[in-house]
């Protein structure tokens, strides 16, 4: 295992409403990518009252199901993310992870819901999507390294396919997408984790 194996590597970029997300994908499909697919993501996020340094997510959709940690940082772009699979022939474990993470501490929670558009290559997964949160709503590109060897190597897979498709790394986005996405009515203590 790697150094990296617990460690995401990913820029964001965020898009305006009207990006031509068909143009996007024809640029990328010259990139001989191995699968193109298109999603649709639930994702809920925890937040548990003795632990401001992480948040925890619920991901289900029609090929995973997972719960994930992942630690807050300044710069979301490099921080730990740790995925723990579920049975998917179970269905949706909805109840049961929020019984789970209330029995941890649980303050809060909330949901995001993506209609993800992705490109998986050996190395990297393109991501193009509409993330829509309980007040607000973005489209973001996501490029997220596939197996890094290191950080630095993570870092230049992304670099490779950002230049390939017109992104400049200084024009992405540092905050996580639950960052993003949280509701003006979130707890101050929660906002205060991401300030």
């Amino acid at each position: 295992m790697h150094s990296s194996s617990f460690t995401e590597i990913e820029h964001k970029f965020l898009v305006t409403s009207d990006f031509d997300a068909q143009s996007f994908f024809k640029k990328i499909s010259v990139l001989s990518p191995v699968k193109l697919e298109k999603i649709r993501v639930r994702d809920v996020y925890y937040v548990l009252a003795s632990d401001a340094k992480h948040v925890f997510r619920h991901r289900y959709d029609a090929q995973i199901q997972q719960l994930t940690v992942k630690s807050v940082e300044e710069d979301a772009s490099v921080r730990t993310e740790i995925n723990l699979p579920i049975d998917q022939s179970k269905g949706d474990q909805s109840p049961a992870i929020s019984a789970f993470m209330k029995a941890l501490g649980c303050k809060w929670s909330a949901e995001i819901a993506k209609d993800i558009e992705v490109a998986y290559f050996t190395d990297c997964e393109i991501v193009f999507y509409r993330a829509v949160g309980k007040s607000n709503a973005v489209n973001c590109v996501e490029f997220e390294a596939v197996n890094p060897k290191s950080v630095a190597d993570g870092l230049r897979v992304l670099s490779h396919y950002e230049s390939a498709l017109g992104f400049n790394s200084k024009d992405r986005e540092a905050k996580s997408l639950f960052e993003l996405l949280l509701p003006q009515d979130a707890p101050d203590d929660v906002k205060k984790m991401f300030r």
